[in-house]
């Protein structure tokens, strides 16, 4: 069996031997999770990752796997959603920032950062983009992006989980996309104490000390980590997805 895991920060592992590391995949949950089940596992998240990019590189991952002509019975997904407002952008082979397969992430926030590294285009695009994404616009994204892989996963009979990253607040009136959602595989539904960082922060689980240096104060420590793989397996077994 292979575990595939996917997300932003908090699912690479972000920040868990220096400040401003990206990721460290052979210490975040995945791999203990994936320990834990007696699996091997692959980790396609990345820091700064976005809804799209999940959605995108899952595509990406199920399209290679089936070319391969693997069994799709032997896979489980786990999704950690990251934020709603991130995106990616496609760009030029020679661009500095275009480092995941010519895509780069763009994260509401980051203007100082994106002001100096940016192209002057990319980072006017930014800004328009910051300006015109509304909730109604982020909520509808959002939905339609779990159903897009509800129903890949469904059609190859692939076992999966997703759970949000973060605290998420969506537009509620949406029920023409949220009716089709299965409940069964989204742990935390639309609620906002549901997710991965309030769970660890209810639970006394530490901010990595890596964290706290850089003054992101958002990514917890390799002990946190161990703690939500063991909370994933329970809601795996709990469901009966297994």
């Amino acid at each position: 069996m292979l575990l595939v895991a996917n997300g932003c920060s908090h699912t690479a592992g972000a920040e868990l031997e220096w400040a401003t590391q990206g990721d460290c995949y052979e210490k975040a949950w995945p791999k203990h999770l994936s320990d834990s089940l007696g699996y091997s596992h692959i980790n396609l998240s990345m820091a700064g990752a976005s809804n799209a990019r999940v959605l995108r590189t899952t595509y990406e991952f199920i399209y290679d796997y089936k070319k391969q002509g693997k069994d799709f019975k032997q896979l489980l997904f786990v999704i950690l959603w990251p934020g709603l407002y991130r995106t990616e952008v496609y760009c030029d082979k020679d661009y500095l920032h275009a480092h995941d397969n010519n895509w780069t992430p763009i994260v509401v926030g980051n203007d100082a950062c994106y002001k100096e590294f940016f192209s002057h285009s990319l980072y006017h695009y930014y800004k328009a983009w910051s300006v015109i994404s509304t909730p109604y616009q982020s909520s509808c994204d959002f939905y339609q992006t779990i159903l897009n892989l509800q129903n890949l996963f469904n059609r190859y009979n692939i076992k999966y989980l997703f759970m949000d990253s973060t605290r998420r607040t969506t537009i509620k009136d949406l029920s023409y996309y949220t009716a089709h959602i299965d409940r069964k595989y989204y742990e935390g539904f639309d609620e906002i104490s549901n997710c991965y960082a309030a769970l660890c922060s209810e639970n006394g689980q530490k901010i990595s000390k890596y964290s706290i240096d850089s003054g992101f104060n958002s990514h917890y420590d390799e002990d946190a980590q161990l703690w939500f793989a063991q909370h994933v397996n329970c809601i795996l077994h709990k469901r009966n997805i297994l």
